[in-house]
């Protein structure tokens, strides 16, 4: 070491900060980190939170339209079924009506038969 004393009016300005201060600030500048982290996974499960609340009301909406579509789907099938069978059931009361007119025809006939041959 020198034996001359140091002129410190010669060294430049700085600020000396204690290891104590210095390792405050490093605390300190680690704790805003932490908190920027925290608050960050925070927001991003607000985020994803969302997106499955946004996801579920999707596919339950998805689901209502699939239902409805069924149920419309059935209700025509139905209708379709029910107007078959009214056809059907119109078709055997016109065939029973056929037979018994042309059934009253021919006894028709057969009395017109005999009352020629009674004359």
């Amino acid at each position: 070491m020198s034996a001359h004393p140091i002129d410190w009016s010669k060294v430049p300005h700085t600020d000396l900060v204690s290891d104590l201060e210095d390792d405050a600030k490093v605390a300190e500048v680690k704790a805003g980190e932490k908190q920027r982290r925290e608050e960050e996974a925070k927001a991003e499960r607000r985020r994803q939170k969302e997106a499955r609340k946004v996801e579920e009301a999707w596919r339950a909406e998805e689901a209502r339209r699939v239902e409805e579509e069924h149920r419309a789907e059935m209700a025509q099938q139905a209708e379709a079924a029910r107007r078959w069978e009214e056809a059907e059931r119109q078709r055997t009361i016109d065939e029973a009506q056929a037979r018994m007119e042309q059934e009253q025809q021919e006894e028709m006939q057969a009395w017109r038969g005999v009352a020629d041959t009674c004359k």
